[in-house]
C-alpha cells in the first residue's frame, strides 16, 4: 500500500501526517517550518506522494483537537511499525481519560512490571502517534514533565497539557496530583 503525506496549519504551527488506507502511519507535531516539516516527512517516507483522501478525516479531527474542540479520535492508526511491547504500552496509554496525567510508574504497573520504566520511556520516545496516543499525558512520579522528543519539547509538551485544561509550572503539573 503506497503512503501519502499532508501538511497543514493549527493554531501552534505546522503539522503533518502520513498514511495508507490501512491508517495513519505517523503524526507530526507543530515545531517545523512547512518546509523543514515536509523535507523530514519525505526522508521518513522517501517516495510518499502528497495528498490522499484517506489523510482527511485525521486532519479534520486533529485541527479540532488544536482548536479545544476535540477530545477523542475516531480515525485509524497503522501499529505495524510498533513492536508487541510498544502496542501493549499504547494501549495503556490511550486509557489516560483527555486532561488527565498518569506516571510512567503507573504505566509500567498497568504492564505488569513496576520496574520497566525506562520500557516505557522507551515506548514513549518511540511513539508515532502523538496526541491520539497520548505520550503527552505521562508524566514523573514527582509531578515534573520528563522528555518530550518532538520539536519544542517540554514547552509543546505543556501547551498540549494546558489545551487540555492540565496547569503546568516550571515544567511541573499543579493542582491535579497524577494518579501513581
Amino acid at each position: 500500500m503506497k503512503s501519502a503525506f499532508t501538511a497543514f496549519r493549527v493554531k501552534s504551527g505546522w503539522m503533518g501526517l502520513v498514511g495508507s488506507e490501512a491508517g495513519i502511519q505517523r503524526i507530526y507535531l507543530p515545531g517545523l517550518k512547512e518546509e523543514e516539516l515536509r523535507k523530514r516527512i519525505l526522508s521518513d517516507f522517501p517516495g510518499c506522494r502528497e495528498g490522499a483522501d484517506f489523510l482527511s478525516q485525521a486532519q479534520k479531527e486533529l485541527t479540532e483537537y488544536f482548536s479545544g474542540r476535540r477530545v477523542k479520535f475516531d480515525f485509524s492508526l497503522d501499529l505495524s511499525g510498533a513492536t508487541p511491547f510498544q502496542k501493549r504500552a499504547y494501549t495503556v496509554m490511550c486509557s489516560i481519560p483527555f486532561g488527565e496525567v498518569r506516571t510512567y510508574r503507573w504505566l509500567a504497573g498497568r504492564l505488569g512490571n513496576p520496574k520497566a520504566l525506562r520500557a516505557v520511556g522507551g515506548a514513549n520516545a518511540k511513539n508515532r502517534w502523538p496526541i491520539v496516543i497520548p505520550c503527552h499525558r505521562v508524566i514523573g512520579s514527582n509531578g515534573f514533565l520528563t522528555g518530550f522528543s518532538a520539536p519544542g519539547g517540554l514547552a509543546l509538551k505543556t501547551a498540549l497539557l494546558e489545551l487540555e485544561g492540565i496547569p503546568v509550572e516550571k515544567n511541573r503539573v499543579k493542582s491535579k496530583s497524577p494518579n501513581a
